[in-house]
This record gives structure tokens, sequence and C-alpha cells, in this order.
């Protein structure tokens, strides 16, 4: 009885540590996902900002050299951090027109991981990364 014990308990501990730790496999590391080679620069209007952990997201309506509207979604750091740094949710808002520097995907998609935050208009620093 008390092997049949252990052998439940050892697979029930098991199955309750791969279910615990499957978030920590799915956050990926910086330079898996963008290209330091691949800098951009964008100027857009905000079409909605998602305040969510591991990071927050900005999506944004942007215009190509061509004049044709592409929709960006931008990765910063997590909402604790961007906070504490200033930048909260009452400081961004969907019709905003920001300005982002930063590192584009390797995928070559409109996907980018943010450097700086700032409004296109005035120039005001919103937010910057410990990268620059």
């Amino acid at each position: 009885m008390r092997i049949v014990l252990s052998k439940v308990f050892a697979i029930v501990f098991g199955m309750m540590s791969l279910l615990t730790s499957a978030e920590a496999f799915s956050h990926h590391s910086f330079s898996a996902e963008f290209d330091v080679g691949r800098p951009v620069d964008i100027t857009g209007t905000i079409t909605s900002v998602e305040w969510t952990n591991p990071h927050a997201w900005l999506h944004l309506d942007v215009k190509d050299e061509q004049g044709n509207l592409q929709r960006w979604s931008v990765e910063m750091l997590g909402v604790n951090s961007i906070v504490r740094s200033g930048m909260t949710p009452q400081t961004v808002k969907p019709g905003d027109l920001l300005r982002i520097t930063g590192f584009g995907s390797r995928d070559g998609s409109a996907t980018a991981n943010a450097s700086s935050v700032s409004r296109a208009e005035t120039g005001e620093s919103l937010w910057s990364s410990s990268r620059e």
C-alpha cells in the first residue's frame, strides 16, 4: 500500500510541477524574437493598448513609405516596470500619435520591441528601456 501511495504521490507531484512551470516556458528571450540589426523608428496612431504581463503591447496604425496603413504591434516591458518609470494606462490612449524607436522582429513582420516611446507632436518622452 505504501509503494502504491508513494507512486501516486510522485505522479501527482510531477504533473503539478509540469503544469505550474508552463508559464515559464512561454516567455522568450529578446534575441530569439527581435533583431538588433533591424532598428525601427515608427510614428503612428494608437489603436489599442494591452497592459498585460509578461509584456505590455502598443498597437498602432503606421503609414509606410507608399502611404499605406500598416498595423504595428510593439512589445514593451512588463506593466510594473513601465508604471514605475512613470507611464500609466492614463498616459496613452487610442488616438494618441506616438513615435517609437526600437528593434524589429526577426521574421520581418510589423512587430517590434520598444526602446523608447514619445509623443510625436511634442517629443515628450513617455518611456525608455534600459537598453538605450
